[in-house]
């Protein structure tokens, strides 16, 4: 920048600066201005640090010329620029720092109108924006207020990808599509609510006589993968198959069945694993039990699961990704065959299971109100009997339900248009029950239903029974909360704790588990992508399966045991499971199912980091990126994440033929001091876990296609369908200085950033919770959770309770 311009802009920030002086602090200090002295301590910083780098002559993200000096207008900005100063990142290392007389002034009038703003912002509109339910909580919220099990809600839009919550007022949107697809949501959960017709309960065993025709047929029809077992009890399966060992049973209505069959390992020294499996319409699958059977006396597995018209359950079993075709056919076919099998000998499937008909949520969706067949037929159909005045009757059932649906307590008044609607319908000559429905689904899909909302300041006690409600169970209050809520008693401290406690320990707090891991892990996106077959053999649907496990279990040891939070970064424990604890190398773990599984020390795993469900999330299916990876702990786990490239910069792309490695295309990339600066943060927690594969599997030489069939090749010979590539680096050097060899080495110079990692994560749960960002005023309230939790090292629990208990939550 020429002695011109850094003139030319010094003196447009003195001229702003006078206007800010006649504004603020009365024409003595704008006299001052124009003599040359700048009386605001920002501005004496700008001028002496920062517009040597930022003004329309250099290539950044930030341009004080184009800055305007309201901080309200520009508040993000200004509130972005102190975080960076004050953190020491600005000015740059290489660059002349700022003296103290210069820098404690200027941050310190910075935050104090930063927070005068900010706490003015809160006390006239509130921190929270009004929002709505999310797809996720309208879904739970309809299952349980109607005690359904359906997942109603696949019509609804997907929530927009914000790099935040879902939860969040402010990234929500809503519109045409979204309120059809309200009412079609509600349609189908009153379709499965109000259940009728006669008893729809039947029973089927597997007949396996008509797989007689398939033994012998040819492999290339897909037949010689059965044989009857002796004496024709059942069968034998021998290859992973969708289309054989189905149970013979249509689902007539949607509703718990049971699902039961009785089969042991086959010519194996060694367990094999039973897959359960359920196809639905739409050719989608979803594993349902994965169960190790030992060779000898079979075993007879009994499962209930949800199922609905169009899904079709069937067994199979695992084969680890090795064809067994090949073997059939140098045998001289499946008969003569040799190797490991699955012997079925029988499989029976019933359902639904009601213990009383009609359903119990039947009854209690008719409030009031008995439901009646045919004299001498309690197998129905069934139809309400009013008696009285129906009109009278739809009000009773209406009031019943309307303080559920819309969480708090509902005058009269407001009923009156959803009461019209049914009694309208009973004019028009419709039956009671579809003329109750006509309301329920207006209910369902109107804004008191669907929208949180509220005037700034400390919240009632039904306002805070759905926001604590909606946090820990994504879903409505149930009776107790309430109750607490009718009473005016939860608001009370004490009242609060315990309820966060009973809350907790219920086992829907699992759906707060996995969505606030999918959300801020990006644990959601764990399936976005899939593992390259030629690349990575070993990934299979039984490892796919157990992935997501392993964290939602340790995340909820680390809640109900109030462990600290610094488990995430490094711990001596996980959960695996048989097929995990394989991929991971680690022996002496047996079954499908999980289990707390102590960690060797100086091995590679330990904390979330590590945990293949991660490692999965932050790669592309074929190759790894420090770059992704390492933004995914700056931004997820620290919450300091890198500015955005500039505009002219290009994306970094891998060498797929593996001749080339990451790092050496890191540092050419590195060359171009407007990328190191970000890179000498991104990139240190990227080549940590460099010593992970896309599909978390621990390595040290990286893998390279080889191309061509290669994964068929695997499949049918064993032979790896790739080829070893360079070695694996993971060292490197942190931003400030020290040297780590690898993970265990970096994660304990993470380690050392404990305050910050807490600090993120409270900054998390609140955001989440609450459904608004962090604010600038919210910073001091979030250092005294820390400060009270320190001590212990942040135990979750305590974060948790604390979060509940603060003015964030508390408040609009």
């Amino acid at each position: 920048m020429n002695d011109r311009n850094r003139i030319r802009v010094r003196e447009r920030f003195k001229i702003r600066a006078i206007g800010i002086g006649v504004a603020s602090f009365g024409l003595g200090v704008a006299l001052v201005l124009v003599a040359g002295a700048s009386a605001d301590p920002m501005q004496r910083l700008i001028e002496a640090s920062c517009l040597d780098c930022h003004d329309s002559d250099t290539e950044t993200a930030l341009d004080f010329n184009e800055l305007t000096t309201d901080i309200g207008e520009d508040f993000k900005t200004w509130q972005r620029v102190w975080e960076r100063v004050r953190s020491g990142e600005m000015p740059p290392r290489k660059s002349s720092k700022p003296s103290p007389e210069i820098l404690g002034p200027a941050l310190q009038s910075l935050e104090s109108k930063l927070m005068e703003m900010s706490d003015e912002k809160q006390r006239s509109v509130g921190r929270v924006p009004a929002r709505r339910l999310t797809k996720r909580e309208l879904n739970y919220t309809l299952q349980d207020l109607l005690q359904i099990q359906s997942e109603v809600t696949s019509g609804v839009p997907d929530e927009m990808d914000t790099a935040g919550f879902d939860t969040l007022g402010s990234a929500q949107r809503i519109s045409s599509v979204h309120m059809e697809s309200y009412l079609d949501a509600a349609e189908a959960a009153l379709f499965e609510a109000i259940r009728l017709g006669p008893n729809p309960y039947h029973r089927s065993s597997t007949d396996y006589s008509w797989l007689e025709a398939w033994h012998d047929k040819p492999v290339n029809l897909g037949g010689s993968v059965t044989r009857p077992l002796e004496g024709k009890e059942g069968v034998v399966l021998f290859r992973d198959v969708d289309y054989l060992t189905s149970f013979q049973f249509g689902v007539r209505s949607p509703g718990l069945h049971r699902l039961r069959f009785k089969a042991a390992a086959y010519q194996s020294e060694t367990p094999i694993t039973a897959k359960l499996i359920v196809k639905d319409s739409t050719g989608g699958a979803r594993l349902i039990k994965a169960v190790d059977l030992s060779p000898g006396t079979p075993r007879v597995v009994t499962v209930e699961t949800f199922l609905k018209p169009g899904d079709q359950p069937y067994l199979t079993l695992d084969t680890g990704g090795r064809e067994p075709i090949g073997g059939i056919m140098q045998a001289g076919g499946v008969r003569q065959y040799q190797g490991p099998g699955l012997a079925i000998w029988s499989q029976t499937a019933e359902g639904p299971l009601y213990r009383d008909w009609p359903p119990v949520r039947t009854q209690t969706f008719f409030h009031g109100v008995a439901l009646v067949s045919r004299p001498g037929d309690p197998s129905g159909p069934y139809r309400p009997e009013v008696g009285g005045d129906a009109a009278q009757a739809i009000e009773s059932i209406l009031s019943h339900w309307a303080p559920k649906v819309f969480r708090r307590p509902v005058k009269r008044e407001e009923l009156a248009p959803f009461n019209e609607l049914a009694t309208a319908a009973l004019r028009d000559g419709r039956a009671f029950a579809e003329a109750i429905q006509v309301s329920f689904r207006s209910l369902l899909s109107s804004p008191q239903f669907l929208m949180f909302g509220g005037r700034a300041g400390p919240l009632d006690d039904d306002s805070l029974a759905s926001r604590l409600s909606y946090f820990l169970w994504k879903s409505l209050p149930d009776d107790e909360l309430f109750s607490l809520a009718k009473a005016g008693r939860l608001t009370h401290p004490e009242v609060l704790s315990a309820q966060v406690d009973r809350m907790l320990a219920d086992e829907k707090a699992i759906r707060f588990i996995r969505d606030f891991l999918g959300q801020w892990l990006r644990l959601h996106q764990l399936n976005a992508t899939a593992p390259d077959e030629n690349l990575y053999p070993e990934y299979d649907e039984l490892l796919g399966d157990s992935m997501p496990q392993e964290p939602e279990r340790f995340f909820r040891e680390l809640v109900r045991e109030n462990r600290s939070l610094l488990n995430v970064i490094d711990s001596d424990f996980t959960y695996l499971n048989r097929r995990l604890a394989r991929h991971y190398d680690l022996e002496d773990i047996d079954g499908q199912a999980f289990r707390r599984v102590s960690l060797p020390a100086g091995g590679p795993r330990g904390g979330m980091l590590t945990m293949a469900a991660i490692l999965k999330t932050t790669a592309n299916g074929t190759v790894t990126s420090p770059v992704t990876r390492g933004h995914f702990v700056l931004a997820n786990i620290l919450g300091t994440p890198p500015s955005p490239p500039p505009p002219s910069v290009g994306s970094i792309e891998p060498d797929t033929r593996g001749q080339t490695t990451i790092r050496e295309i890191l540092a050419a990339h590195r060359g171009l001091e407007t990328c190191n600066r970000c890179h000498r943060e991104i990139d240190p927690p990227g080549f940590a876990l460099e010593s992970f594969d896309p599909i978390g599997g621990y390595r040290e030489h990286y893998r390279a296609s080889v191309g061509g069939g290669a994964a068929a090749t695997f499949a049918f010979t064993g032979q790896r369908p790739y080829r070893k590539g360079q070695p694996v680096d993971p060292s490197g050097v942190t931003a400030d200085g020290k040297p780590f060899s690898g993970i265990q080495e970096f994660k304990k110079h993470l380690l050392a950033e404990k305050d910050q990692i807490a600090r993120n994560f409270v900054s998390q749960l609140v955001a989440y919770s609450t459904g608004g960002a962090i604010e600038f005023a919210d910073r001091p309230r979030i250092e005294r959770i820390l400060e009270k939790t320190r001590r212990n090292e942040f135990p979750v629990g305590d974060l948790i309770r604390e979060v509940v208990q603060s003015q964030m939550f508390l408040n609009q």
